[in-house]
């Protein structure tokens, strides 16, 4: 297994147990009792009309020899206000942003994001996520929670999914089909319980995938297309996938460490 940065983005995904449609949730549960204010906020906050080397790092993680022998890193640009990721033809390929800082105590972030899945494209995987992972710990023992959009080259359906790796054990969540995708990802932590939810463009109601019992301590940020799953180990990925991601928002956080800045 091969370290891209710092910052370890770690996929693990397992096969879905069941369908679970998303509902709309009282958003008043999830609100954040102490915060830093708005001005303080508003520094982390990005808009993606520049690359912010201050906030951020390239970060990925390969799960196997053979995705480490045949990688190469997604292209990463801004396109109109909007950064846009596009994965390598004919390699295992990943592209990705981790934060240069952590969130300490209650949290509130969401990230706009966009997916248009291929159809017919077997011979790879289709991934995005948003993740938030346990500061300080090794890949195997550190705790995370996910929300990704996904389609395996196995299947021909696309979904959103939600999930957490806690004590070196991986848990599964909620997920349902979708199409493609154009909206927003929300991860807010309260106590050690966060909870995953997501809004489409045009949508008024947030619709909650989970609340997991998880990590208190320090918590970095990621984000990432990937066209490859854990347990993959070969690929021919005859063309590449795109998506972009855009208005990273902290809404609330009680504490925010930038040591690392």
């Amino acid at each position: 297994m091969k370290r891209i940065n710092a910052l370890v983005i770690g996929i693990f995904l397992v096969a879905f147990p069941g369908f679970f449609p998303g509902c709309a949730t009282d958003m008043a549960t999830l609100k954040i009792e102490k915060s830093l204010p708005q001005n303080k906020l508003a520094y982390y906050n990005d808009s993606f009309d520049k690359f912010r080397t201050d906030l951020w790092d390239n970060a990925g993680y390969l799960h196997n020899e053979a995705q480490e022998a045949n990688f190469k890193l997604a292209k990463m640009r801004i396109d109109d206000g909007k950064l846009r990721v596009e994965t390598e033809a004919g390699f295992f390929s990943k592209g990705g942003l981790g934060s240069k800082y952590a969130l300490r105590g209650d949290f509130d972030i969401q990230m706009d994001c966009q997916i248009d899945f291929l159809e017919g494209a077997y011979d790879m995987d289709q991934l995005l996520t948003f993740t938030v992972i346990e500061k300080g710990k090794e890949i195997e023992t550190m705790n995370s929670v996910l929300l990704c959009l996904i389609k395996k080259g196995s299947r021909n359906f696309n979904t959103i999914f939600s999930g957490f790796r806690k004590d070196g054990n991986f848990h599964r969540g909620n997920w349902h089909k979708i199409k493609n995708f154009d909206g927003t990802l929300r991860i807010v932590r309260i106590g050690d319980r966060i909870s995953t939810l997501f809004k489409r463009k045009g949508d008024a109601e947030w619709k909650k995938m989970d609340t997991f019992q998880s990590t208190p301590n320090d918590v970095m940020i990621g984000f990432s297309l990937v066209n490859f799953t854990r347990m993959r180990t070969s690929i021919t990925a005859r063309s590449p996938i795109t998506a972009t991601f855009d208005n990273f928002r902290i809404n609330a956080a009680e504490e925010i460490v930038d040591e690392e800045i």
